[in-house]
């Protein structure tokens, strides 16, 4: 539905006054200006009006500001309160600067003062419904935009699969036709040639499995098989097998943490994880620099911005991999978790390295931070809950 075509909401109102008289005529005229309306002539009357399903019930409510011992501005708010979408205008004879102010201070969108002219009200209720509409249009717009980065994201998940498998079935595909023509000789066939066909084939055939388990890391399916670790001794073992891969211009260096810190993780996406992020380090580098490797725990507090949704207050393990190499811009940061988002050629990454090791400390219980910044470096944070040292 294009955003033109957003239909108008009814336009319900409800006219809260403990004058009956007054609250009849009022419901009249507007009637005849044909908005839907409902009186209530108390607190607990305007409630159950806002009782009913959101879509069915006022979206304006004019609220007289004494209702007999009930305090209207009290009521508007705590109408407001239980319904946020509502907008309500007070309705007073007894105008005055603070009476106004006391209102527009409690969340009240407007007032107008008996006696007033139909028009002015009429122009109150005709901008109430305007930014009704308004919010309405913003929030469609906004799910569309939404929709449409859901689609970009599925179409290059779906592209970086389609080009990974379609690689691997090349060359398992092309083995196995040179293999029927060596066997096609008969006799005179190689066996070696067909040996080396069928390890080429087997090959690209664990490549598609690994694939496979990426893929299902970053959708946070795998299946994980956690133990208790101490997360110093795993982290020196990555290391020290890392630092094999690592050329002459480029240092490796391990800050080994000040205490045994455990954790209850899977060792080897640990170490998968890990070794991931090390090397994305040592690239980034470009073959002169250092890439430093740390562990170090921290309390997070409730309402920690470093905790997620569904992340638990409590001790965590913080992993980090910290290079000064080329760093990224802001907008490469902010996609660098998105499924076969990669900044390097397509032979060198597959773009799945930093989204694996984020589901693998989503599924862990954890998170993966991302510091950076253009011609600086790179800071990313693995954080893993950790279990407090028995005495």
């Amino acid at each position: 539905m294009s955003l033109e075509a957003v239909p108008d909401a009814p336009s319900r109102v409800l006219i809260v006054d403990d004058d009956p008289d007054f609250a009849a005529s009022l419901a009249l005229l507007l009637e005849m200006e044909g908005y839907d309306i409902t009186v209530a002539h108390d607190g607990a009357g305007a409630h159950a009006a806002l009782a009913g399903p959101l879509a069915a019930g006022p979206a304006v409510a004019l609220v007289d500001i004494r209702l007999g011992h009930e305090d209207g501005v009290a009521l508007a708010t705590a109408l407001i309160g239980a319904r946020p979408e509502l907008l309500a205008v007070m309705v007073t004879a007894y105008a005055s600067v603070p009476t106004a102010i006391r209102a527009l201070q409690a969340g009240i969108y407007d007032y107008v003062c008996k006696p007033f002219e139909p028009a002015e009200l009429l122009a109150i209720l005709s901008r109430c419904f305007d930014r009704h509409r308004l919010a309405r249009e913003r929030a469609q717009a906004e799910e569309l935009l939404r929709r449409s980065r859901r689609m970009e994201a599925v179409g290059r998940l779906s592209a970086g699969i389609a080009h990974d498998f379609n690689n691997l079935l090349t060359v398992v595909g092309g083995s196995l036709k040179l293999l029927q023509e060596e066997m096609s000789r008969g006799p005179a066939g190689d066996a070696a040639i067909m040996r080396e066909l069928v390890v080429d084939a087997l090959g690209a055939v664990e490549e598609g499995i690994l694939a496979n388990r990426r893929l299902l890391a970053v959708g946070r399916a795998q299946p994980l098989l956690p133990r208790v670790l101490d997360l110093g001794d795993a982290v020196e073992q990555v290391v020290s097998r890392a630092r094999h891969a690592f050329g002459a211009g480029v240092t490796l260096e391990l800050r080994p943490p000040p205490a045994a810190c455990l954790a209850l993780a899977d060792p080897h996406q640990l170490e998968a994880s890990l070794l991931n992020l090390i090397f994305n380090a040592r690239d980034a580098v470009a073959g002169s620099g250092a890439v430093r490797v740390g562990l170090d725990t921290c309390d997070l507090p409730p309402g920690s911005a470093l905790l997620l949704g569904d992340m638990a207050p409590g001790l965590y393990a913080g992993i980090e991999v910290e290079d000064d190499g080329c760093g990224m811009a802001t907008d490469i940061a902010e996609n660098a978790l998105q499924p076969f988002f990669s900044t390097k050629p397509a032979e060198s990454g597959s773009g799945l390295g930093l989204p694996t090791a984020y589901g693998f400390a989503r599924q862990s219980g954890g998170n993966l931070l991302i510091e950076s910044e253009a011609g600086v470096g790179t800071r990313v944070t693995l954080l893993l809950p950790a279990m407090r040292p028995r005495p």
